[in-house]
């Protein structure tokens, strides 16, 4: 890994927001307004041109609309701003989430480029049930299937030692700026969904680590944008899964077992409860892609999931979800 050394604490960071919902991101500009300033703000309009959001924007100091002409996708939006960016930390926020106070510092301090950390991990209460974790990261098994990590743990089991994730969710992540831009930035044949879980193989790969920064909280509306269990988010998440299958080479003989297995339990799983077949066709497509294949990260993967707990979380965390709706 390479990037100018630096105390990471009091480097500028710059915030990313991508938005196509500009009445969930209200709230989070106010969360920001509260939680600190000596930050850049840039939200990025994908291609809603809303008048409202300008207005806010404006607003808020330091900040900045990056307009797109139209949806161009998570990935795109957030490379678009990372290139543009002023500061040497890229931290970025999903529109559906609000943060505390001091939360951009806290995360960007978790950051050390000299020492190789070159990810840095938030922490997201859930919106239904503040007392619990709804991400502090990424955690992923030997077929790279991700569930967030912590979700459903109480939040106090932050106050002992907690070990790091493998990486940084993008709803509550924070990058070295030279490190991202670098290693490709996000692959933007993924729309949405996934491309953190790409990302942070590539910056693993690379040399990086991650730190989890436990006292850096916000609260997170989970699938607020899409909806969760809509036809389109299935699909987007599903095209990830099969894309990554592809990219990073895990259909071998030895190891498709064990894709066949999680992938029929999920995908029946999502088809029953979601009452759409967006999971099945989106992994189809995904398989069909032509990405620039990768060898097998296995050195990524140390300390990974156990396919039984990894079933068990997601599996309770679709009931609570389920069950509020």
């Amino acid at each position: 890994m390479t990037g100018r050394p630096a105390d990471p604490a009091a480097s500028a960071s710059t915030v990313i927001v991508p938005t196509v919902t500009p009445q969930l991101v209200l709230p989070l500009l106010e969360s920001l307004a509260a939680a600190g300033n000596g930050f850049e703000t840039l939200v990025v309009d994908n291609g809603t041109g809303s008048g409202e959001l300008e207005r806010r924007v404006s607003e808020l100091d330091g900040a900045e609309l990056l307009r797109l002409p139209s949806n161009v996708g998570y990935s795109r939006a957030v490379n678009a701003a990372a290139r543009r960016a002023q500061g040497e930390i890229l931290v970025l926020l999903n529109d559906d989430s609000v943060v505390d106070h001091g939360y951009v510092e806290r995360i960007a301090a978790a950051l050390d480029p000299r020492t190789g950390v070159v990810m840095a991990a938030g922490v997201m209460r859930d919106a239904s049930d503040p007392g619990l974790i709804e991400t502090a990261g990424v955690e992923l098994d030997r077929t790279l299937l991700a569930f967030d990590y912590l979700n459903g743990e109480p939040l106090r089991i932050l106050e002992g030692p907690v070990a790091d994730p493998v990486g940084p969710s993008g709803a509550v992540a924070a990058f070295w700026r030279d490190a991202f831009l670098e290693a490709g930035g996000f692959d933007e044949e993924l729309f949405a969904y996934l491309e953190d879980v790409d990302l942070v193989l590539r910056l693993r790969l690379a040399g990086g680590a991650c730190r989890l920064a436990p006292r850096a909280l916000g609260t997170h509306q989970h699938s607020a944008t899409l909806g969760p269990g809509s036809r389109r988010k299935d699909y987007l998440s599903g095209y990830g899964r099969g894309y990554l299958l592809r990219k990073w080479s895990v259909l071998t003989p030895r190891r498709i077992p064990g894709v066949l297995l999680r992938e029929l339990a999920f995908s029946a799983g999502q088809i029953v409860i979601d009452r759409n077949l967006g999971a099945a066709s989106g992994r189809l497509r995904g398989l069909r892609a032509e990405p620039e294949r990768e060898p097998y990260p296995a050195e990524a993967l140390d300390g990974s999931a156990s396919l039984f707990g990894t079933m068990v979380r997601r599996w309770r965390r679709r009931a609570r979800i389920r069950g509020r709706s």
